[in-house]
């Protein structure tokens, strides 16, 4: 097809321009999924998944615990670690951590910190911090994109759960049928050749990185965390988004009206454009693009993956490249994301 093409030669164009070294976009459709590629990538190129670990993985496990009725959305941190909290954390609950709503600030360098201590004593000391770190505002009353509130949720539900994020994500996919992403720990085996996962350029000492999570918190604690660490390829990507709108079809292992709450805006948060998990696009210089149709859902990830689906239609864009591998300042992913998700809606039927 030429729209086909032109995508094509878009996702071309933005490799030559230096948008990242690698590129694979995925379109899924009806008549199954479409795949794109450039630069060093092909299909089974395995990406550093960053931020979309917090859809494909910390939420997903929040949704299966509370299908399980282990927890609800409203269990609040003194339920789950029985003791007190600070007073500015009194009432504070799973959803606020969720929808990015709980006051927590966007980053912290724990890691300078962390980094100091032997591997295992940095949970519980990354605990100890993440509680006396000051809230900057009222939870509930605005919402602001915080690492450090998925990295406090994804500790609790390993408390609740009694499991890893690691392994509960093996768990989850198993469940809904997929081979998803994979978390790789530190101290384990890479389950692929380090050939097949794109480079992310270098951090102060750490001159290559390949196959171990690029941000630097999520590395701290071994390369697993409710905030980043996951990778995988944009197929498995595309399965865990097309197994959980199944899921809201009554076509999975949990209840469609929980899985439904996870797809769904915020409602008690004023102006919130999140889910239980996800984004929703904002506006004509949304990443999803100007044109993106009504209902969509999605993510951002720091080294320069996207994903933007339909759930109703089940018709989404999966977007994966390592742009950090030509350093963090590297800015030519959102124009580029823009550009691709512009000529992307039209080919899978908006």
């Amino acid at each position: 097809m030429a729209e086909d093409d032109e995508l094509a030669r878009e996702l071309a164009r933005g490799v030559e321009e230096g948008v990242a070294p690698a590129a694979v976009l995925l379109l899924w459709r009806e008549d199954g999924p479409r795949t794109l590629c450039a630069g060093q990538a092909d299909p089974e190129t395995v990406f550093d998944l960053a931020s979309l670990t917090k859809p494909l993985a910390t939420a997903l496990l929040a949704l299966d615990l509370a299908a399980s009725e282990r927890l609800t959305w409203e269990i609040t941190l003194e339920e789950v670690l029985g003791h007190a909290v600070p007073p500015d954390k009194k009432g504070l609950t799973l959803r606020r951590l969720l929808t990015h709503s709980g006051g927590y600030p966007a980053h912290r360098p724990y890691f300078q910190l962390l980094e100091k201590q032997p591997r295992p004593a940095r949970r519980g000391l990354l605990k100890a911090m993440l509680m006396n770190e000051p809230l900057e505002y009222p939870p509930g009353s605005r919402a602001l994109y915080s690492d450090l509130g998925y990295l406090l949720a994804g500790m609790l539900l390993e408390e609740v759960g009694a499991e890893r994020l690691d392994l509960a994500c093996r768990r989850i996919y198993g469940l809904l049928g997929v081979e998803g992403p994979r978390y790789l720990p530190l101290d384990e085996p890479l389950p692929w050749p380090v050939q097949r996962i794109a480079p992310c350029g270098s951090l102060p000492g750490r001159d290559h990185i390949q196959g171990q999570v690029e941000d630097e918190n999520a590395f701290a604690l071994g390369g697993v965390a409710g905030h980043a660490g996951l990778f995988g390829t944009a197929g498995q990507v595309a399965a865990v988004m097309d197994a959980l709108c199944r899921a809201a079809r009554r076509e999975g292992p949990w209840p469609p009206e929980l899985v439904g709450e996870l797809l769904r805006r915020d409602p008690q948060t004023p102006h919130s454009p999140r889910t239980l998990g996800f984004d929703t696009p904002q506006g004509p210089q949304s990443a999803a693009g100007p044109n993106p149709p009504s209902g969509v859902v999605g993510h951002l990830g720091f080294t320069g993956v996207s994903l933007w689906w339909h759930p109703a239609s089940n018709r989404g864009v999966v977007l994966l490249t390592n742009r950090v591998a030509l350093g963090r300042d590297n800015q030519g992913i959102a124009a580029f994301r823009r550009r691709i998700h512009r000529l992307a809606w039209p080919l899978l039927g908006f």
